[in-house]
């Protein structure tokens, strides 16, 4: 039996859903899996269970005299790998990275550098690189092997770090649970709503899914037409958030409760179409070649609901696809709306074909397997 560690600095691995893909899998296949991480108030760590996964945290850094959060990950990842043999170290986040390609090499063991977002190179609006973003750079380069979505993410690692194709897999930001294929009323019971239209913004939240332009959007909608905000995590003391939630208009309403894996995909199933917005000006190539790393579109084609997302090229498949509108503006999101639920039975038809064909784990997992046997 093969042993994996995993070190992820924030404990927010149900909203990594490819993450949780690759655990469940490897696990399933009798590796023995264990997690170091944090604790946090505003993260549920992980809504599974597995009797080959075990969690280890560390407490959150509370004041000045205490040793940093990631000093603690480090130690705590030291001391367990001292007397527990690891064949394979996983980062799961920047941090994660930073100290797995450490410890690597410190104990002789492979470093798999699971990429959850494009790492920064220099561009116009970002010409330097921090202290943490440089040695980011580095693991990405001694890592043995790396983790991505999809074809963007892997040509943008050829071309900005020369690395060769055989060491990069695949695997989609898609959760490891089946298709729901069920009618559902989750969101109508949980917000009291009847006899509406529900538009679905669910999973990350703030200024780079242009949050505030969506339900500044909403207010030109029809009366029948609600669009819901999803929360998977809490936003206590979130500036952004309280503007919006203080100020929304009466077509905007809210799920603030984050839900376990399995309930997730019974509310995202009980919305008539999902929306998913990027913002260019904030997230520079983040946004245009964010393809299959885009969670929330892979759980709406899960659960048959349509899509409406930002015209970018690597979304492009939604439109090829037929199971989604993609629009230039927010302005044009209430004709997306109207498109959409004239013909919404082909478009959610289609959308389990976009799922099975591009985004279902099943198809990319088996390739990574070679690499950990």
């Amino acid at each position: 039996m093969k042993n994996i560690l995993l070190v992820l600095r924030e404990p927010f691995l149900d909203r990594i859903p490819s993450l949780k893909s690759l655990l469940w899998f490897l696990a399933n296949k009798g590796y023995k899996l264990t997690i170091i991480t944090s604790e946090s108030k505003n993260f549920t760590l992980m809504s599974f269970n597995h009797d080959k996964i075990r969690v280890l945290k560390v407490k959150q850094r509370r004041h000045m005299l205490e040793l940093p959060t990631s000093v603690k990950i480090v130690l705590r990842s030291i001391l367990y790998i001292a007397f527990n043999r690891i064949d394979f170290i996983l980062g799961g986040d920047m941090i994660g990275n930073i100290i797995s390609t450490k410890i690597a090499g410190l104990f002789n063991c492979k470093h798999v550098f699971f990429m959850l977002e494009y790492p920064q190179i220099p561009t116009n609006k970002h010409p330097q690189l921090n202290r943490l973003q440089r040695y980011e750079n580095v693991a990405i380069c001694k890592a043995d092997c790396i983790i991505t979505h999809d074809k963007w993410h892997k040509q943008f690692l050829v071309d900005n770090y020369k690395l060769p194709h055989d060491k990069i897999f695949l695997l989609p930001n898609a959760s490891f649970t089946p298709e729901f294929t069920f009618k559902s009323d989750f969101l109508q019971e949980r917000l009291k709503l009847s006899n509406k239209i529900i538009v679905l913004h669910s999973g990350g939240f703030g200024r780079w899914f242009k949050c505030k332009e969506l339900a500044d959007s909403a207010i030109n909608w029809s009366d029948h037409v609600k669009l819901i905000f999803h929360m998977s995590h809490r936003l206590d003391g979130d500036l952004y958030f309280e503007n919006i939630y203080t100020h929304h208009s009466d077509n905007v309403c809210f799920s603030l409760e984050p839900v376990l894996t399995h309930e997730l995909d019974m509310l995202v199933a009980s919305a008539d179409i999902g929306i998913a917005l990027y913002s260019v000006d904030e997230l520079e190539y983040r946004a245009t070649l964010i393809g299959l790393a885009a969670g929330k579109i892979g759980n709406y084609l899960k659960c048959g609901v349509p899509v409406i997302a930002t015209r970018l090229q690597s979304l492009s498949y939604i439109e090829e696809y037929g199971c989604g509108i993609l629009v230039d503006d927010e302005k044009d999101i209430i004709n997306a709306i109207e498109c959409i639920m004239s013909n919404r039975a082909l478009y959610s038809q289609n959308a389990y074909q976009c799922y099975r064909t591009l985004w279902h784990p099943e198809k990319y997992l088996n390739s990574i397997l070679t690499f950990f046997s």
